[in-house]
């Protein structure tokens, strides 16, 4: 399909979308209504613009996002407010998604080569960066209004949990495009290698640093009582996400592929909303799955090959949602620190990456360019954005 249909194509979905617009909503069926209408609105246009970026070269995710901004309280507002608030409901699922796999590509036998060089990056590159980020944010706090209302100590936590946030990485990018180049060499495993163990380093941070961070702002910090609700939120977590991926390794060898998407878009949910009930971490309790799928089942290809089609209509509304959901009226306010970050980021990710990659003794091709693969964020990041805010309702948005 042309270029030119699709834009056609999703102009006719738009001026569909305006006709409607009208509809009131102020009555529960007439609300339920506009719930679907938004969902369909979203799967339907969300997936041409999607395509529409892929053909002038850019992710399918970026026009996911755009759609979400451009049809969002912010711009058109065909979604409302209360429509987007609604559709988050989707939110937990792929949260769940994108962390089982995140760690059913986490192959550690493949890693192993790489391990030393993998290691050193990922403390230099990545830990250094998040704490590097955090002081930013923390100097910065002046610009950042819910930041420059806090004590000293919730000040410094909550940077140190933003830092986190902010240094995220996406192995789905790295993947993409040695699939699409077809590099294959130290450099290109080097930097998948640190994306993927980044992915669980960045991951446990969060769950150490939001858990210390909702303590301090409670206003009632006791070590021991963080201490238990730490380790039952990273071994609890861990735990359970083995047993699950056990479940749905079971399932690829009894059962095989049949209904085998929908039993993990089911597992996803239930782990995410059961799991929040039991304050367990979503993102820890699937990327174990996915490590057990992989690494003792061997069958990590498979399962992401099984649910690929089923997963789409998950995070074409998790994109969207999130676009729908950017309160584009604060950029000029955060416009600043924003900048900084992103500056900061970059510097921090080369540079931790060409020093981690000297003490490794790594090939001169590696030292100068494996940084280049953490730079990407896409998925991770923004389901980390989001479990901030549910982490933190109070200043979360």
């Amino acid at each position: 399909m042309s270029i030119v249909k699709r834009i056609l194509l999703v102009l006719a979905v738009g001026l569909l979308m305006r006709a409607v617009d009208t509809i009131d909503v102020s009555t529960p069926g007439a609300r339920a209504g506009a719930l679907v209408l938004g969902v369909g609105f979203v799967l339907v246009c969300a997936w041409f613009v999607g395509r529409l970026a892929a053909s002038i070269g850019l992710p399918k995710l970026t026009g996911y996002l755009a759609t979400g901004i451009v049809a969002g309280p912010a711009v058109l507002a065909f979604l409302d407010a209360e429509t987007v608030r609604d559709m988050g409901v989707v939110n937990g699922m792929a949260i769940s998604l994108i962390a089982l796999t995140a760690g059913s590509e986490m192959d550690f036998r493949s890693m192993r080569p790489l391990l030393k060089s993998i290691a050193w990056i990922s403390l230099f590159g990545v830990a250094g960066t998040a704490l590097v980020l955090a002081a930013v944010v923390y100097l910065l706090r002046s610009q950042i209004t819910f930041l420059a209302e806090m004590p000293l100590t919730a000040g410094l936590i909550v940077s140190l949990v933003l830092g986190v946030v902010v240094v995220a990485q996406s192995p789905a990018v790295v993947v993409a495009i040695r699939a699409e180049t077809g590099a294959d060499g130290p450099v290109s495993r080097t930097a998948l290698g640190v994306v993927v163990l980044a992915d669980l380093l960045v991951i446990v941070l969060f769950a150490i640093t939001s858990s210390a961070a909702t303590s301090v702002l409670a206003g009632s910090f006791d070590i021991g009582q963080a201490t238990r609700q730490l380790a039952w939120e990273l071994f609890g977590s861990l735990g359970i996400g083995m047993v699950v991926g056990g479940i749905i390794a079971a399932w690829q060898r009894f059962v095989g592929t049949r209904g085998l998407d929908l039993f993990v878009l089911a597992a996803c949910f239930v782990s995410a909303e059961v799991g929040r009930r039991l304050h367990l971490d979503p993102l820890l309790l699937m990327l174990a799955a996915g490590l057990v799928v992989e690494n003792v089942a061997r069958r990590g290809e498979e399962l992401r090959h099984a649910f690929a089609d089923a997963s789409l209509p998950v995070y074409i509304l998790f994109f969207t949602v999130a676009g729908a959901s950017i309160h584009l009226d604060a950029l000029p306010t955060v416009a600043v620190p924003a900048c900084a970050l992103v500056l900061t980021r970059a510097a921090g990710l080369l540079g931790g990456s060409y020093l981690g990659a000297r003490v490794a003794k790594a090939p001169e091709s590696v030292q100068r360019l494996a940084g280049f693969g953490l730079l990407p964020q896409a998925g991770l990041a923004i389901a980390l954005s989001l479990l901030f805010t549910r982490t933190f309702p109070q200043f979360g948005e």
